[in-house]
């Protein structure tokens, strides 16, 4: 690897501690531009272990200057004193989303995730996310009129992410529907609380995901794609289960959840679609258990299984 490499991925890990340790709406922008220059360079690199296409790493910056200029002309504005103006929420706001993929301004995560390889789409669809989810868990806190805007996007979030990844015959175009979905469940974390419970059972779920994907581990991938549905005693089920459990202890807010209930089970088709793909791949290879299936094997089965039965 070279240096230059070493560099970026410092920037890009500098990001989310820049913005989520600020203590000003312009320090976070800050951070959240940080860490963008630094993946950048990564994904235009002639190195395949991070880009596969130009195009797509060209959609990703594209899409990702115009939200950021959105959002640092929306704040300029909002803290200046025009506050009285609902259009500079609504920028702020599609801004914010644009840089998650919420719908609806989800349009570029399927095309974008469907050319890159699995390093960068780890960067994208998870290390990308922590500061604009710490951003509207600040805004969730502090402001009365958001929480039920992003309790509506997301749960439609949740149901249109699960609808598009029906429809993909592309693997990686299908992480790329249920990024969304997931995204959508986040946001209902951070309403409600839970959000950084479900981020990081996602976060370690999809690492290990990506490993074996590197590694072309089919039976690890299969059982790995179906713990990113949810279902018990998969670990993702620790993520979902903590949402729901603080969504319906707020006897206001519990019918927004059923969004989002219905969007995973939508999604169970394609889960179920995807692991029976790879487990036939493994069953006709015959190719050798690899550690990371173990590590894998324990980490899905035992701690899933441990923490439905302590808690």
């Amino acid at each position: 690897m070279r240096l230059s490499y070493v560099l970026f991925l410092i920037m890009m890990g500098l990001g989310p501690a820049v913005t989520i340790s600020s203590s000003n709406w312009i320090t976070s922008w800050i951070g959240l531009e940080l860490m963008f220059l630094g993946t950048i360079p990564l994904l235009f690199s002639e190195s395949n272990f991070f880009s596969l296409s130009k195009e797509s790493a060209m959609k990703y910056f594209c899409i990702q200057a115009l939200s950021s200029a959105l959002m640092m002309f929306s704040g300029i504005l909002l803290y200046l004193g025009y506050m009285s103006i609902w259009i500079f929420y609504f920028v702020f706001m599609m801004s914010l989303f644009m840089k998650l993929g919420i719908f609806p301004m989800h349009f570029w995560v399927p095309s974008v995730v469907s050319g890159l390889h699995w390093v960068p789409i780890f960067f994208i669809l998870v290390w990308q996310k922590i500061p604009p989810l710490a951003i509207v868990k600040n805004f969730c806190e502090n402001f009365d009129w958001f929480p039920p805007y992003i309790l509506i996007l997301g749960g439609l979030s949740a149901l249109v992410g699960s609808l598009i990844g029906m429809n993909q015959t592309s693997f990686r175009a299908m992480l790329g529907g249920s990024s969304i979905a997931h995204t959508g469940w986040a946001c209902f974390g951070a309403t409600f609380g839970g959000l950084w419970i479900y981020f990081l059972v996602y976060s370690v779920t999809f690492f290990f995901l990506m490993i074996s994907c590197f590694l072309m581990d089919y039976l690890m991938t299969s059982i790995l794609v179906l713990s990113l549905s949810g279902i018990p005693p998969f670990t993702m089920f620790i993520g979902k289960w903590s949402i729901m459990k603080m969504t319906l202890s707020n006897d206001l807010w519990y019918m927004y959840i059923i969004l989002p209930i219905f969007g995973a089970i939508l999604s169970l088709f394609f889960y179920l679609k995807f692991f029976y793909s790879f487990y036939l791949k493994f069953i006709s290879s015959l190719s050798k258990m690899k550690y990371s299936l173990v590590a894998g094997l324990i980490f899905l089965l035992i701690s899933g299984v441990m923490f439905i039965v302590l808690f």
